[in-house]
């Protein structure tokens, strides 16, 4: 795999439509990645505006690909390239689950993708918590989820 692209997936026990919510519903995306203005449509502005812990510039980005519950792409200024891809599952507790896979092509010193992938296997425990009932807090995010993001630093720095 070249050093610019990363893979992350994660299964999510909830219909495909629900967990696609959570990527383009601009009050979802604040419960789990970032304040969000989503324009949803091809073509469509997708801009997040970070808190937390990190100190990351607001991110513009246009939709490239918008395929309702299934596929997503964002072309970003300052993350790189965002591909989400839903697939259904056929088992689950609900009868169906949604397999999300986020391909990210980003163009950084090979240094900074340990913290890239930290922040993204950070970022799904949060999509995962969201989706069974439980926003992220953003005012508490480094006392409640900052010793997990630095455990997700130090494994991926490790090459874990």
């Amino acid at each position: 795999m070249p050093e610019n692209a990363l893979v992350f997936s994660r299964d999510y026990d909830l219909p495909q439509a629900i967990v696609w919510d959570a990527l383009v519903d601009e009050v979802l995306v604040e419960g789990w990645l970032a304040v969000a203005h989503v324009e949803q449509r091809t073509g469509g502005s997708y801009q997040l505006f970070w808190q937390g812990g990190g100190t990351l510039a607001p991110t513009n980005g246009i939709i490239t690909t918008f395929e309702p519950s299934s596929h997503l792409v964002i072309e970003t200024d300052n993350i790189g390239i965002l591909d989400f891809t839903l697939d259904p599952i056929a088992e689950g507790t609900r009868g169906s689950a949604t397999a999300l896979t986020l391909r990210l092509t980003v163009d950084t010193d090979r240094k900074l993708l340990a913290s890239t992938v930290a922040y993204w296997r950070s970022n799904f425990d949060q999509l995962e918590d969201l989706l069974r009932g439980h926003p992220v807090d953003w005012s508490t995010w480094q006392e409640d989820r900052g010793g997990v993001w630095a455990e997700y630093l130090r494994s991926s720095s490790m090459g874990e």
